[in-house]
């Protein structure tokens, strides 16, 4: 991610020199088809009347962020108690869109503003994920990562739709439920590598030495994060595992709670640490007798997860990719019964490993 600063020095709300105390970040869209972010920042930094005001810019084109604002300076940007209390950052949006009234819009070509969309999304998640780190902030508590549209619901910024109004309207798969856990895991990601770059190594460790050792993307881990969901006190699953958190069932006992969504998440990511490993194993044994993609890599570990590495190696043993993207649609069974939650989660599995 490229910060490039841009400090909007003639706007009025910069001259006005008033500081918050940063609690969240509000994510909005421009609301037209412009996807530089420059064409902004040069109309809206002017010795004008102009009552509106960002912290940043992500620009559709480039990915660039433009920091418009000091951070724990106070923006213009939500009409209303939002500008208090949150940073503002806008995404550009796809120059093939025309809005024909409020929030409705065509698009002239979906595969180019998915793209777009796409582009700002993740330099989104990267920037939200830096200023969560600044500011020691929680990217899943309540009210601290929101929409504009979430803004309007909590009566903090005014009636708009942004950015769920573009996002649904490209049917991009994008919501702010999962933009929040892309941030948290983008976070976690970067207190891992932090933690290993601490670490003096003299000897390669085994594991160090399987350079061709897969891990699950951010996508795998959303897909597992969705289909889990997340309980905080223990309860048990539709096969009578006591269960809590994501899915985490080893040692789990009748009355167990977990203090915060972060340490749901540090159970998850500790877990899936086992679970990749077994994925990896059946590669390197050729237990799986394919090349095998990161798309595949994360279905198969969704998989594992769920049902454990002895059905992965009844899934996977002597079948092709497209053998093995059949066969998944036949573990939806427990107890006896046909699960409508397994039929789903084995469907987007299938679907992400055939991708």
């Amino acid at each position: 991610m490229e910060i490039v600063q841009s400090i909007l020095t003639n706007n009025p709300c910069y001259k006005a020199g008033k500081k918050i105390e940063v609690h969240g970040i509000m994510l909005h869209s421009v609301g037209c088809n412009q996807p530089s972010a420059e064409v902004f920042i040069k109309e809206w930094n002017k010795h004008t009347d102009l009552k509106k005001c960002v912290h940043a810019f992500i620009d559709g084109v480039t990915g660039k962020v433009y920091q418009t604002l000091p951070w724990e300076h106070r923006g213009w940007h939500c009409g209303g108690a939002g500008n208090n209390t949150h940073i503002s950052v806008e995404m550009c949006e796809p120059s093939g869109i025309r809005y024909n009234g409020g929030a409705a819009f065509n698009c002239l070509d979906r595969s180019e503003a998915l793209a777009v969309v796409k582009r700002t999304y993740d330099a989104a998640v990267e920037l939200f994920a830096l200023l969560c780190r600044q500011y020691q902030l929680d990217p899943l508590k309540d009210g601290v990562i929101i929409s504009h549209k979430e803004g309007h619901a909590r009566g903090i910024a005014s009636g708009h739709e942004d950015p769920s109004h573009l996002w649904n309207g490209l049917q991009s798969g994008y919501t702010m439920d999962g933009f929040r856990h892309d941030v948290a895991l983008a976070i976690h990601k970067c207190e891992e590598t932090v933690r290993a770059n601490d670490v003096v190594r003299t000897v390669p460790s085994a594991n160090e030495s399987k350079s061709c050792r897969m891990n699950i993307s951010e996508e795998g881990v959303r897909l597992i994060m969705r289909f889990e969901g997340c309980r905080l006190s223990a309860y048990q699953c539709a096969a009578g595992i006591w269960t809590i958190g994501y899915g985490h069932t080893r040692g789990v006992k009748p009355g167990d709670e977990l203090p915060s969504q972060e340490a749901a998440r540090d159970l998850l990511f500790q877990d899936l640490k086992e679970y990749t490993g077994y994925v990896n194993t059946y590669i390197e044994r050729k237990v799986i007798g394919f090349p095998v993609s990161q798309n595949q890599f994360d279905a198969l570990t969704s998989f594992c997860y769920n049902r454990g590495s002895g059905r992965l190696r009844e899934l996977v043993t002597d079948k092709d990719a497209a053998a093995v993207a059949e066969a998944m649609l036949s573990f939806i069974v427990i107890n006896g019964e046909i699960n409508e939650g397994l039929r789903r989660r084995r469907e987007a599995e299938r679907e992400l490993f055939l991708r």
